[in-house]
C-alpha cells in the first residue's frame, strides 16, 4: 500500500492515466484514486461517484482529510445517472471505472454514452466478462489503444485504456501502443464517421445487451475468441500476462481431469482449453 492506501490493481490504473482537466471516478469506493491522482498533479478536477451511501461517506471523509474539498466533489450515483441532464456543468475529459463485474461496467458506459464520447480517454478495471466487455467497446465505436494485467493476492486484473473512434476531436490523432497484427479483425480504424453508424448498440435498451453479446462472442470463431478473451499487446507485462494464461490451462486441465466422459461441460471446457493454448501458442510465437 502506498500513502493514499491504493491497491496493486489502482496503481496499475493510476499508472495508465494521462493528465486530465476534469476526471469521474465512477464506482470510487473510498476515494483514494481520485485524491493520488489530484495530489500528483495529473488531473485538475475530480468527480466521485457511487451508487451506495457508506463508500461516498468515506470517500467524503478522506477527501477533507486532505484538504481537497476544492477540487474534489462527491455524488451519489448509479454510475452518472444523476447528473445525466447535466452535461455542461461536468465537462470529463476523463474517467475511470474500477472494481465491479464487466456488464455493470458495461451499463454505465451504455447509459452515459454522451459524456464517454465526450472524453478524450478513460479507464476502465472489471472483475468479470471481459470478452463481452471487449465486444462492446468495439462494437458501439470505442478502441482499446492498451490493455495491461496486474495479480493481486492470487487475483489477475485487466485494466484497459480507451477512446471514443466514432468522430470527433481523437480522429486521426490516436497514439496507440499496437495490438498484435492478426488481431486486426476487431480493431476499428479511425474515420470521420458519425457516432450511431459505428454504434451498434446506439438505441438499445440496457436489459437487452447482456444477451446481444453473449450471442455474438458464441458465434465468434475460436480464433478471433482469442482476440476478445486473451489479447497480447506491445507493453504488456510479459510474465504476469503468461503466468495468467498458464493458471487458467492448468485449471482448466484439472477441471477436465475430473469429468466423466459423458459430461455435458466437456464442450465448454474443450472448447475454452483450445482458446487458452492458441493465445499461449501466439504469445509465444511472438514474446
Amino acid at each position: 500500500m502506498n500513502r493514499y492506501n491504493l491497491s496493486k490493481r489502482l496503481l496499475k490504473v493510476a499508472s495508465l492515466v494521462e493528465p486530465a482537466a476534469f476526471l469521474a471516478d465512477i464506482g470510487c469506493d473510498h476515494g483514494f484514486l481520485a485524491i493520488s491522482l489530484v495530489k500528483s498533479g495529473k488531473v485538475k478536477k475530480a468527480l466521485c461517484s457511487d451508487i451506495n451511501e457508506g463508500p461516498l461517506k468515506r470517500a467524503s471523509e478522506h477527501i477533507k482529510e486532505f484538504v481537497l474539498e476544492d477540487k474534489i466533489s462527491t455524488c451519489l450515483s448509479d454510475g452518472l445517472l444523476a447528473i445525466k441532464d447535466k452535461y455542461d456543468d461536468y465537462p470529463f475529459d476523463s474517467a475511470v471505472i474500477c472494481g465491479m463485474g464487466g456488464l455493470m461496467g458495461v451499463k454505465i458506459i451504455h447509459e452515459a454514452d454522451e459524456f464517454f464520447r465526450r472524453m478524450n480517454v478513460f479507464y476502465i478495471q472489471l472483475q468479470s466478462d471481459i470478452e463481452l466487455v471487449r465486444i462492446y467497446l468495439k462494437k458501439s465505436g470505442y478502441k482499446i489503444l492498451f490493455e495491461d494485467m496486474v495479480l493481486e493476492d492470487g487475483k489477475y486484473y485487466t485494466v484497459m485504456k480507451v477512446v471514443n473512434s466514432c468522430g470527433g476531436k481523437n480522429d486521426g490523432e490516436l497514439q496507440t501502443k499496437a495490438i498484435r497484427p492478426e488481431c486486426a479483425s476487431f480493431a476499428f480504424v479511425n474515420s470521420n464517421v458519425g457516432i450511431n453508424r459505428d454504434n451498434k448498440f446506439a438505441g438499445t435498451d440496457f436489459n437487452e445487451v447482456p444477451a446481444i453479446l453473449k450471442d455474438m462472442y458464441d458465434k465468434t470463431d475460436i480464433s478471433e475468441c482469442v482476440d476478445l478473451k486473451y489479447p497480447y499487446y506491445e507493453g504488456m507485462d510479459k510474465e504476469t500476462y503468461e503466468s495468467f494464461l498458464n493458471f487458467l490451462i492448468n485449471k482448466y486441465e484439472t477441471i477436465k481431469s475430473y469429468l466423466p466422459d459423458n459430461s455435458d461441460r466437456l464442450p465448454v471446457i474443450n472448447k475454452e482449453l483450445e482458446i487458452m493454448n492458441l493465445a499461449y501458442e501466439r504469445y509465444k510465437s511472438i514474446g
